[in-house]
């Protein structure tokens, strides 16, 4: 369900414009749920609760305008979208301080909606790919969600990718050294020459060895403990 906050102090619009929109996301296979808010104070106490993925923000409101709302809105959250619902065109450039999604005229709503979803859509499918692997195998190529892998294994030439499910590991043509480049960036930690773990299935960290989920124990080379702890900090923090 993706989440999407509208404020707009207009209260006969919010219906309007949120039934628009889930109807947009329906329509891309997306099923959106809208909540709506007549001012940025009640959208900003609201998003240190609720993990909107889209904030659909009027220009013109009083007190605090939809430019205001949208860099708090910023500070707040660096991922949410932000989405100007406006006719104020003559602002549109104020909105790029908040590096917004997108701008939906009201009088065009219907059309500009469209394209929004779209560039979301687009936009989100990109994410998706960069937290995927491809691996070829000694017989095909196989892709493989990041948060599938357990850890992978050093074995000479090919080596074993180890997936939640499956009771055989995966066996790739791939060096050790080429594998902790790609993944690294994708939360794995190489804690042995002949290992590399997803932080996220760690469990214990000792001097010689790390226990993964499921009371896997890992070998830690020497002198690897400090670092392998430092990195695996730093990867909850982020």
């Amino acid at each position: 369900m993706l989440r999407i906050a509208l404020c707009d102090n207009d209260k006969s619009a919010l219906p309007v414009i949120a039934g628009a929109a889930e109807s947009a996301f329906k329509a891309q296979g997306i099923s959106a749920e809208v909540t709506g808010f007549t001012s940025g104070k009640e959208l900003l106490k609201a998003i240190d609760t609720v993990p909107f993925q889209i904030a659909l923000l009027d220009i013109d409101m009083p007190e605090l305008d939809g430019i205001e709302v949208g860099k708090r809105l910023r500070s707040k959250n660096e991922t949410v979208e932000i989405v100007y619902v406006s006719e104020c065109e003559n602002r549109v450039f104020e909105s790029f301080s908040v590096f917004p999604l997108g701008f939906v005229r009201k009088s065009n709503f219907l059309n500009d909606i469209a394209d929004i979803v779209r560039l979301y859509i687009r936009k989100y499918a990109k994410k998706q790919k960069a937290d995927q692997l491809k691996f070829t195998t000694r017989s095909s190529v196989q892709v493989v969600k990041r948060k599938q892998i357990r850890y992978i294994e050093g074995c000479g030439n090919y080596q074993l990718v180890y997936i939640n499910g499956q009771p055989d590991p995966l066996e790739i043509k791939m060096t050790m050294d080429k594998l902790e480049e790609i993944t690294e960036p994708l939360g794995f930690i190489r804690i042995h020459k002949g290992y590399l773990v997803n932080y996220l299935y760690i469990q214990r960290i000792q001097s010689n060895q790390v226990t993964m989920k499921g009371d896997i124990v890992l070998p830690v080379g020497r002198s690897k403990a400090k670092e392998v702890k430092s990195k695996y900090l730093a990867l909850l923090d982020s």
